[in-house]
Formats: structure tokens, sequence, C-alpha cells
């Protein structure tokens, strides 16, 4: 897994800064210490960090589809836009993208956010 720090909080800032995506650092931050505290190794330290990056970038990328969904539902249905369901669904699916497991769902929300902008616009152009 790359250098194990010790459990000085420099030295996990520094293996946090180059192990873990930007957007996950804070939780990778506090999880890692979080383990040391409660008796964990500097290996279990390490893994709760990870965890921590995965589960965020798990819950972005969920997010981003939902986010994507209800604003694809809105253009189609209710004939507008959802401007703030579709740049909350870019920006999770700018972080859900770094999800090893669902990074196909942030970009499907992503798609669904821009696919209800376009029924919007054809909305527009049709009346």
């Amino acid at each position: 897994m790359g250098m194990q720090p010790a459990d000085t909080r420099g030295q996990w800032d520094v293996w946090v800064k180059s192990n873990v995506a930007a957007p996950f650092r804070k939780r990778a931050l506090k999880a890692a210490p979080q383990a040391l505290s409660s008796g964990g190794t500097p290996d279990q330290a390490v893994a709760a960090a990870k965890n921590a990056e995965r589960n965020r970038a798990n819950y972005m990328a969920t997010s981003a589809l939902v986010l994507g969904a209800i604003s694809a539902a809105v253009g189609l249905f209710l004939g507008g836009v959802s401007i703030l369901a579709t740049l909350f669904a870019v920006a999770s699916a700018m972080q859900g993208r770094n999800s090893v497991d669902r990074a196909w769902q942030a970009w499907t929300g992503l798609g669904l956010a821009a696919l209800g902008l376009v029924f919007f616009v054809l909305q527009l152009v049709i009346r």
C-alpha cells in the first residue's frame, strides 16, 4: 500500500496527500487517527483511510445517479429544468467518478442530468 506512516499527524498528512484522491482527504485524515486511537496498527489505519475514501466515492456516485434521474424526470415530465439537481448531479459525478465500485453510477447520473437539459431544450423548441 505504499508508504506506511507512523502515528504522527504530519506523517498522516503526507501519506494522505500522496495516497488519497483530493475530494476524500478530509475523511481519510479523520479515519486513520481514529483507527490508531482505538488500538489499531498503522496497517489498520491505512485500511481505514482507504475505506473512508471508497465509501465517500461510492456515496457520491450514487448521489450523482439519483440527482441525475431527478433532473431528467423534471425535464421530461414537468417541462422545466431542475437547475439545483443538475448542478449537484455534476458535482457528485466529479467526485463519484473516483469510485472503484460505482463509477458507472456517477457517469450515468451525469448522462441523465444532461438528458434532462436536452428534454428541457426540446420542449422549448417544440412549443
